[in-house]
Formats: C-alpha cells, structure tokens, sequence
C-alpha cells in the first residue's frame, strides 16, 4: 500500500513550504484525502485514525495537540489535518 501525497517532488517546494512545519490546515472527514503530516486535535477523546489504509484507534488524545501521524481518513471533524 502507497500513500498518496500532493505529488511534489523534493525541488517542487517553494521555501515558505520547505522551511515551515505546516502550510495548510483542512478539517478532517470520514471520506480519503490526501495524506496529512500531522494532526491537530480541536476537542480531548478517542479518534479512529486510517493510517497506511488500516484503521487505528487512538484513545486520550489531548485538546490543542498536535500529533505526528500520517492519516488519510478521521471519524470526527474534530481532527484538523495538517500539510
């Protein structure tokens, strides 16, 4: 199983992009999207996260957090995805 990414390759960044954590923010959805490079929880519970196209359950995740995770899909909206 691949992850899809944005397609850019390493010389396709622009330097705001390169040199910052994040440069985009998309509210998460129980549909596929793009791979995030993290994760920013809004409201403190237990998410089911797709990661690598499995799905994981990650219980006491925090209020204003963010976590390093890959995911494509969330089961909340309380789950912001970051690029």
């Amino acid at each position: 199983m691949s992850i899809a990414f944005s397609g850019k390759g390493a010389q396709d960044y622009s330097v705001s992009e390169s040199v910052s954590p994040y440069t985009k923010a998309v509210v998460a959805t129980t549909n596929d999207q793009d791979a995030c490079r993290a994760i920013y929880v809004k409201v403190a519970g237990d998410y089911s996260l797709t990661v690598d196209g499995k799905v994981i359950a990650f219980s006491g995740l925090l209020k204003g957090h963010i976590y390093p995770v890959c995911a494509t899909k969330s089961s909340s909206a309380n789950v912001i995805f970051l690029y």
